[in-house]
């Protein structure tokens, strides 16, 4: 397994898990679970995705973020000490896949999701702390939300939504 824990910058509530296709422009969140959206350029939630979109409580400013990298599913993280879990699956195609920002240089902080081997990948989604990440306009201080990110190689398969709790998942979520 290959894992770190960086702070990345969030802006506009989001960040991002992308390769070379990368089109953040309008999406339409229809289906959207709240939490991750894998996305089909030109801007369309799809199974399996060809990148995705993060959603954070913290509309500007540090999350800490984990990526954990193994070459089989990882056992489930303790689902009571997170707000929201999603798993998705993404194609993620070009040489380097990872969690990227707009900051360009806290990409080489997380893992290169290939480091389990080629891809689909099979991405679970934790986070906690996105509603107190809502309170603050900018967290220019210690992070106060978190997310896990556990990636391994597997077969495209449905979003699976395994919990949702917080109040700002539900400010996103639609019915198909």
């Amino acid at each position: 397994m290959v894992s770190a824990t960086a702070r990345i910058w969030a802006s506009n509530n989001q960040y991002w898990m992308n390769g070379d296709v990368f089109d953040v422009g309008e999406w339409n969140y229809t289906g959207f679970n709240g939490l991750v959206a894998p996305i089909a350029a030109p801007g369309v939630l799809h199974d399996p995705g060809d990148f995705a979109v993060v959603m954070t409580g913290t509309e500007t400013g540090q999350v800490a973020v984990t990526v954990e990298v193994t070459e089989h599913e990882p056992e489930p993280a303790d689902d009571g000490a997170w707000d929201e879990i999603v798993e998705v699956s993404l194609l993620l195609p070009g040489a380097s896949p990872r969690v990227t920002t707009d900051m360009e240089d806290e990409a080489p902080l997380l893992p290169a999701f290939t480091a389990a081997g080629p891809g689909p990948f099979r991405v679970r989604v934790h986070a906690r702390g996105r509603e107190a990440g809502q309170e603050e306009l900018i967290v220019e201080e210690d992070p106060v939300e978190e997310h896990l990110i556990q990636v391994w190689p597997a077969p495209a398969a449905p979003t699976r939504v395994i919990k949702t709790s917080d109040a700002y998942g539900m400010s996103f979520r639609t019915p198909n």
